[in-house]
């Protein structure tokens, strides 16, 4: 019975976001655009008749949902398991 190939990874090779440059980048990515989606909450908050502190809060929750998903997508697809 013949064996399978087994695949081997070049030396220099590493895990994706393992460079803590890479993962700088990536978390400057998901900030600017959990910036972008929270402001474009807060904003349709208040054009939609909330006031300016609740519409900042609605603002705020999407802004962090925001980070918290993309990072959990981030860290399914390098594969980490921890």
């Amino acid at each position: 019975m013949m064996e399978k190939p087994r695949r081997v990874a070049p030396p220099n090779c590493q895990p994706p976001l393992s460079d803590p440059a890479v993962r700088g980048l990536w978390l400057a990515i998901t900030t600017l655009a959990a910036v972008i989606v929270g402001a474009a909450g807060g904003l349709l908050g208040w054009a939609g008749g909330m006031n300016p502190p609740t519409a900042i809060l609605t603002g705020g929750g999407a802004f962090a949902g925001t980070i918290l998903i993309i990072l959990t997508v981030l860290r399914f697809n390098a594969g980490s398991t921890e």
